[in-house]
């Protein structure tokens, strides 16, 4: 008997490289569960989304981001999954996107990490998914009691020039408290901050430290200098929503509500990799952190580097970077043991013992305390396997 191959319409852009991440992993799924026939149009990010006329198929998995898709999917009459994050009032779909306020935590671990205590936040502001990304920076900004400022153009609702829009964007970044890091919602967003810091002579990542709020390996690299990115779980979502979309296929029940899943790392680059640390011993102390920490090393040794005592130290971390010289050794470790369950094929205890890791049970127990998921579990979710 001839099996069934599912048709499924993907509406999502394939000019970035979020968009193009999705398709990946909703790929995925169908290789190992299909296999599926995909219908995809080739679309910029802004241009409007459509499902085409007299498509018949079994299920959509799309972008809604605005009514009019919204409706004319529902008179599909096929199961929809959404894979936005755009709020719509009277749109009910299941639903996987990524946690902003995760993003918004990741983003500030990365910037207090290097020693900033002013953040700062530039977006798309007209735009109501960008506003909820702000005020979740905001927010968890607060919660670290962090300085933090937002871009707030005064040009809205005029014809604007890059010119103007250049201006008004070195003003706020001259206006700054520096040093500063920067989430910017997007590539594109991150890329002007660098140009208009790199033709006013502003230091990055010195003064202005920019990080994108997505990383797309192609644009982020060809910034000057390099840019630092947040990898949004886009495969993941991907992988999810085709999940979601075959159990619906198959006549299930959707999930109750929506699925928000976690961003993956920052993929630091030049434009955030920087010690904002005035303390001298602090910055030696963490400059000696991350250069040791994958040998076994001790608090005691750090101590011993900088010859001052522990608990003065640790007070000197806590205030200047807000966590201990022991948990700066922790997350050293913890990010390089992650970098190389995704990107390589070692064993958790050769991953456990290159990442300074006195045995593989030890770094399992605190990585499943801390990520949420053993290592292996880790490895296969991140591959959206």
């Amino acid at each position: 008997m001839q099996h069934y191959e599912p048709h499924i319409a993907v509406i999502v852009d394939t000019s970035s490289g979020w968009g193009r991440r999705i398709i990946r992993g909703i790929a995925n799924y169908g290789l190992k569960h299909g296999p599926w026939q995909l219908m995809i149009d080739e679309r910029g990010i802004e241009e409007s989304m459509h499902l085409k006329p007299g498509w018949q198929g079994d299920g959509i998995i799309s972008r809604v981001t605005d009514k009019r898709l919204y409706k004319e999917l529902m008179a599909s009459g096929k199961p929809v999954v959404n894979v936005s994050g755009i709020i719509l009032e009277g749109v009910d779909l299941p639903c996987v996107s990524t946690d902003y306020n995760a993003t918004a935590q990741l983003a500030l671990q990365h910037f207090t990490e290097r020693g900033f205590r002013n953040v700062a936040y530039c977006g798309p502001e007209k735009l109501a998914y960008v506003q909820r990304h702000c005020q979740a920076f905001v927010d968890c900004a607060g919660e670290r009691d962090l300085n933090c400022n937002v871009f707030l153009s005064k040009l809205r609702g005029r014809k604007q020039t890059w010119e103007a829009e250049r201006q008004e964007l070195l003003n706020w970044l001259q206006g700054l408290a520096k040093p500063v890091g920067i989430l910017a919602w997007g590539t594109r967003r991150g890329r002007d901050i660098l140009n208009v810091c790199q033709e006013a002579g502003i230091p990055v990542p010195d003064r202005v430290a920019v990080l994108a709020g997505d990383d797309d390996d192609l644009l982020c690299d060809v910034c000057y200098p390099p840019m630092s990115g947040i990898v949004t779980p886009a495969e993941q979502i991907g992988y999810e929503a085709a999940r979601i979309l075959d159990k619906l296929l198959d006549r299930g029940s959707p999930p109750a509500k929506p699925m928000l899943l976690e961003p993956l790392e920052v993929h630091t680059r030049l434009s955030t990799d920087t010690l904002a640390v005035s303390d001298p011993i602090v910055a030696t102390a963490i400059q000696y952190i991350r250069k040791h920490a994958y040998q076994s090393i001790q608090v005691t040794d750090v101590v011993a580097t900088v010859h001052l005592s522990r608990r003065a130290l640790e007070r000197r971390f806590e205030t200047i970077v807000g966590h201990s010289p022991a948990q700066e050794i922790q997350q050293t470790r913890l990010r390089r043991a992650r970098k190389l369950l995704r990107e390589t094929d070692m064993s958790v205890a050769d991953v456990a013992a290159a990442s300074g890791y006195c045995s593989a049970e030890y770094m399992s127990g605190i990585f499943r305390k801390t990520n949420g998921r053993t290592p292996l579990k880790y490895r296969t979710w991140t591959r959206a396997m």
